[in-house]
């Protein structure tokens, strides 16, 4: 079953690459501008019967600015559900966030179809949190990151060129998350693959 939310970004996708004009096939160099934009898998880094697999209802948008013909600053955004564990005595608490995951960083290209990066996130929900499962002692608060204003982070991603006409292309990048701010016993980070 398709979701209702993917629908409208694919066809755009799909429309877009269908109208496009060729021209000169993208070389990093300073002064270039690219944008990647598509869809977002993920997956928590932890594993129990309450976690919810992989989640494909997210969108990246990431916007490179070339410094030479082998580094590049990149800022990215990402929209997500974002899950968090927090386990304890043989209790766990399992929330979900939608959250909003900036990041800004620099990106090195190995050559023209090879790049590795690494970014600083900071992630900011876009509404309450949802309790998914707690077995806690209701006389034992707890609660997850999923309640805070704010998470930061490190992002790091490698990614490759699949496919190129002119000047553009399909590109595939897989990246880990790795929350700094995350609470003791809590499990946050998460990795996963953009396809843009």
């Amino acid at each position: 079953m398709i979701h209702c939310k993917l629908i409208a970004p694919a066809l755009s996708f799909i429309l877009f690459f269908l109208f496009i004009k060729s021209g000169l096939a993208y070389t990093p160099q300073r002064g270039n501008i690219h944008t990647i934009f598509g869809p977002y898998i993920f997956k928590t880094n932890y594993d129990s019967e309450y976690s919810q697999g992989y989640n494909s209802d997210s969108f990246a948008w990431i916007i490179l600015g070339d410094v030479n013909d082998r580094g590049s600053l990149e800022i990215s955004t990402l929209f997500m559900n974002k899950m968090y564990y927090l386990r304890q005595d043989g209790y766990l608490l399992a929330e979900k966030a939608q959250v909003v995951h900036v990041a800004a960083g620099y990106r090195y290209w190995f050559d023209k179809r090879w790049s590795a990066s690494l970014s600083l996130y900071t992630s900011y929900p876009l509404g309450d949190s949802e309790k998914i499962y707690n077995n806690f002692p209701a006389a034992q608060a707890t609660s997850t990151s999923a309640q805070e204003n704010s998470e930061t982070g490190l992002d790091i991603g490698l990614q490759g060129e699949i496919w190129s006409s002119g000047r553009y292309a399909l590109v595939l990048e897989t990246r880990y998350s790795w929350a700094l701010t995350k609470k003791h016993n809590e499990f946050s980070d998460q990795y996963g693959a953009l396809l843009g």
